[in-house]
């Protein structure tokens, strides 16, 4: 998910809080500083939206006083920013069917439903060209027949590509039933279709997505993430006390389905940067953490306690799908904040510990292990 854009946004948010560290600039000052022109509007809008919905300021200041008083006990928040760019390519298809007998529609699109909400979505931009209820269309299995050559599914950009294919056959489909339509007088659906049947209209409408289509074009998704931890500091463990994400759906299609995207791709990410560590045979190069046994992908009570995900209002996409954006793998690459909110926390246990205030090597996985190593815990400080 998200190959190659989340280690390069990672690298990049490392170095912004390294630079915050030698320099004493919040952290979240650093990055406004060096946002582009391009697009400094958009984050710094949601920026301050985002600290204002999860009072950002004033939690750090409860967070500084409460490390003051804990020894054992840490808190840290970090806030990071994300611009994803999503880029398309031509070939998606989608097929429309209308059946003479009832009106019911049919779809068959060369996209993979893989929890994404790419049927969902489909049936729901068909029903909104035609006017009908999502009761009379179905969905049918990508199939290979329908859709030669179909690129992968992948890249976050399926479900809009299916959609825009699928919108671009609804609207053949209306052109053709527009001259029946005429004719009649405030036609139901089912009668629409049955006059037109007769009428020889063709209900059958496919198309491959191109590069001359007017929508989708290539667009940018923003986002913005206040992510706030809690270590224990003899242990190394830590759990996750809130997340707070904002994000740019554009008009979202689908908000139940964008939001559990959103949460999915990011509790992802908080099982890359935590937990799931990968080791390797020394003399072998064997993979020796190949099951759960040993490999620990998050679980329900891995997720943030307190988890709060807002859609970005009045944020129209004029490039995309009914002015929508995608969701699919941008938000994972926000889920760093974690481990940024982390060092916070090990920081103040340093200090406490008696450990120079310097930028310390502390890469993730974050493992209970390699936190409670980094915090500077010593066996004498088990001692009753």
């Amino acid at each position: 998910r998200a190959p190659g854009t989340l280690e390069s946004m990672t690298a990049i948010e490392h170095i912004m809080d390294h630079i915050a560290h030698a320099s004493g600039i919040k952290p979240i000052d650093v990055r406004l500083a060096n946002l582009s022109s391009e697009f400094k509007d958009a984050i710094s809008e949601m920026v301050s939206t985002l600290k204002k919905s999860s009072e950002f300021d004033n939690r750090m200041e409860q967070i500084k006083k409460f490390n003051e008083e804990n020894r054992w006990k840490k808190r840290g928040m970090a806030m990071t920013i994300m611009k994803f760019g999503i880029i398309f390519f031509p070939g998606y298809y989608a097929t429309v069917s209308i059946y003479t007998g009832d009106g019911s529609v049919v779809i068959t699109s060369g996209g993979i439903e893989m929890g994404q909400g790419l049927n969902t979505k489909a049936a729901q931009v068909c029903a909104y060209a035609f006017g009908i209820g999502l009761d009379m269309i179905k969905v049918n299995s990508s199939m290979g027949f329908l859709a030669p050559g179909n690129p992968p599914s992948g890249g976050s950009i399926t479900s809009d590509a299916v959609c825009s294919a699928v919108l671009t056959c609804c609207e053949e489909l209306n052109s053709r039933l527009a001259p029946i339509k005429e004719k009649m007088k405030n036609p139901t659906w089912p009668s629409l279709i049955q006059a037109a049947s007769q009428a020889g209209v063709q209900l059958v409408a496919i198309h491959s997505t191109s590069p001359n289509d007017p929508i989708p074009k290539d667009y940018p998704v923003y986002g913005a993430t206040a992510t706030e931890v809690e270590l224990d500091v003899l242990t190394g463990q830590y759990q996750i006390l809130r997340v707070d994400i904002i994000e740019d759906a554009g008009e979202s299609l689908n908000p139940s389905v964008d939001i559990g995207q959103i949460e999915g791709a990011f509790v992802m990410g908080l099982g890359y940067f935590g937990s799931e560590e990968l080791k390797y045979d020394p003399n072998t190069g064997y993979n020796i953490t190949h099951r759960t046994w040993d490999y620990y992908p998050p679980g329900a009570k891995d997720i943030p306690i307190d988890f709060r995900v807002t859609l970005r209002k009045n944020s129209p996409n004029p490039l995309g799908v009914l002015r929508s954006k995608t969701t699919g793998e941008p938000p994972l690459c926000m889920s760093y904040s974690m481990p940024l909110a982390l060092r916070q926390a090990v920081a103040s246990a340093r200090k406490d510990a008696g450990l120079k205030d310097e930028w310390f090597s502390f890469n993730p996985p974050c493992t209970f292990e390699k936190t409670y190593l980094a915090a500077g815990t010593l066996p004498t400080d088990f001692t009753l």
